[in-house]
């Protein structure tokens, strides 16, 4: 089953911060994610440095990096948060709920294209870009809870204990070759200026592959 745009069910909001020190903190960070964000909507990848970024923002640099280790770190919180935020809001849980563990991982995928349609085409026309190492799975898979690849490696673990993954399964390699899969979905949807519909594209291409790691299914057609 793949994710479709009708009968999104709105959770609940996101709380929001009391403490006036915790608000203070929160728009500075607020206010370097939308002078990044809008550097990269505007002039690409290539102008999304630090010094432009606390430019826009009216920042120091010692600011930028009270908050942010790199411009990289940056874009990953950003996605990140703001991707969780999205499934939050649209009943992502409620979605999946009564999912086996490989349909998940595709409505997973499949919220990430309705966000990046949210956010639109100049944004990720720029954000995918080969100089962005935000992207680079390897680097950020192991950053915790927070990491926008962790449910469907958690979901990879949960299948593997429960012996439904093919002996020999590396879940990381699986869950990179899913990133890759998804990654080269929305570069080509970046790519062609929107002109196909990403839900279709990833479960042709993601569902025949995870088909290819699961042992064989249970009569009913779950697992």
């Amino acid at each position: 089953m793949c994710h479709t745009n009708g009968g999104i069910r709105m959770a609940g909001k996101v709380p929001k911060l009391t403490t006036p020190r915790a608000v203070k903190t929160q728009n500075t960070k607020d206010g370097i994610i939308k002078a990044a964000t809008d550097i990269l909507k505007k002039k690409g990848y290539a102008y999304l440095t630090v010094s432009n970024i606390c430019a826009v923002a009216g920042i120091s640099n010692g600011t930028f990096f009270y908050h942010f280790k790199t411009k990289e770190e940056l874009l990953t919180y950003y996605t990140h948060e703001k991707f969780a935020e999205f499934r939050q809001n649209h009943g992502f849980e409620a979605a999946v709920k009564d999912l086996p563990f490989d349909k998940k991982i595709i409505e997973f995928y499949s919220y990430w294209a309705d966000y990046m349609v949210s956010m639109g085409l100049d944004f990720f026309s720029n954000f995918y870009s080969t100089s962005n190492y935000s992207l680079d799975i390897r680097l950020w898979s192991n950053q915790g809870p927070a990491s926008m690849w962790q449910y469907p490696t958690e979901c990879l673990v949960e299948a593997q204990h429960e012996g439904l993954l093919m002996d020999g399964i590396s879940v990381p390699e699986c869950q990179e070759i899913l990133a890759t899969i998804m990654k080269g979905v929305a570069f080509d949807w970046c790519l062609s200026k929107a002109a196909f519909d990403m839900h279709t594209r990833i479960c042709k291409i993601m569902g025949p592959y995870l088909d290819t790691v699961i042992k064989a299914r249970r009569s009913g057609g779950g697992l």
